[in-house]
């Protein structure tokens, strides 16, 4: 799929054509296909990280796309991070992103996918603050699917989440992940909610979130948290060889877009 292409059309498509239960007040933020690089745009960005490559030939459609190389480590996998500022701030927004675990992929007991957050997330098992949370997708074991929220009323050190009790990743299947969130509408309600869709159909229904325990412009959704790695931090959750020894896996992926509102994407983008 080309950049410019793509924006266009989905700044001038009716809803349904891309999208089932997107709504009027849905607006594209951005898009990255991974097709051409942009000044100062997700793709300059990611591909700095030497666990990333833009490949051709590896999107859903033949044209490029993102290879992710899971390392194995002591601590599960390496870590692979970036946060992306939307340019703008609200309480509702919807990512989607199509993804695929190559045939050597090992799930073990789990790792994180992308998701959204305000000016400072809150990740990696750090005490929540007032104006701080993150909401991701978490893959599990023989391919589940779980929501990972920091939020305000969530119990423990780490993120809370529920699992899909069906839905499983395919290896060697491109698959569209839609993760919709909207934060709690002032800090003392816990009327926030992040919903996963897995090409169109919603397979976690997460209810009942404090996202944020204050009100402000810093505690709205701000910002894209590009997340993929093996963890958890122990040995435990690392891809190994037929040795034992620790080895690399992979995944790729394409078409990471941001809509303001509810767009839930009904298959991978072609």
């Amino acid at each position: 799929m080309r950049f410019l292409i793509a924006a266009f059309v989905a700044l001038n498509t009716p809803l349904g054509i891309f999208a089932n239960g997107g709504n009027a007040h849905s607006e594209l933020v951005f898009i990255e296909d991974f097709e051409k690089p942009q000044l100062g745009g997700l793709y300059q960005q990611l591909d700095e990280d030497p666990h990333l490559e833009v490949v051709e030939g590896a999107g859903v459609d033949g044209g490029h796309g993102l290879k992710a190389t899971f390392e194995g480590s002591p601590r599960g996998s390496e870590r692979i991070t970036a946060r992306h500022k939307l340019g703008e701030r609200g309480l509702e927004f919807t990512l989607s992103y199509d993804v695929k675990f190559d045939h050597d992929f090992q799930f073990v007991k789990g790792g994180k996918l992308h998701g959204l957050g305000p000016d400072s997330p809150i990740t990696g098992g750090k005490s929540m603050q007032p104006s701080g949370w993150s909401a991701r997708v978490t893959f599990k074991e023989e391919g589940s699917i779980r929501s990972y929220l920091y939020c305000q009323n969530k119990e423990g050190q780490y993120g809370t989440g529920i699992a899909s009790p069906h839905f499983r990743f395919k290896k060697g299947t491109y698959y569209s992940v839609s993760l919709h969130v909207k934060l709690n509408e002032n800090a003392s309600t816990s009327d926030g909610f992040a919903h996963i869709y897995i090409d169109g159909d919603r397979v976690v229904q997460h209810d009942g979130v404090r996202f944020r325990g204050k009100d402000g412009d810093d505690t709205l959704i701000t910002q894209f948290l590009f997340s993929a790695f093996h963890g958890g931090h122990e040995p435990h959750w690392a891809p190994r060889d037929a040795s034992g020894a620790y080895t690399n896996v992979h995944a790729y992926f394409d078409n990471i877009a941001v809509h303001r509102g509810k767009w839930v994407v009904d298959k991978p983008r072609r």
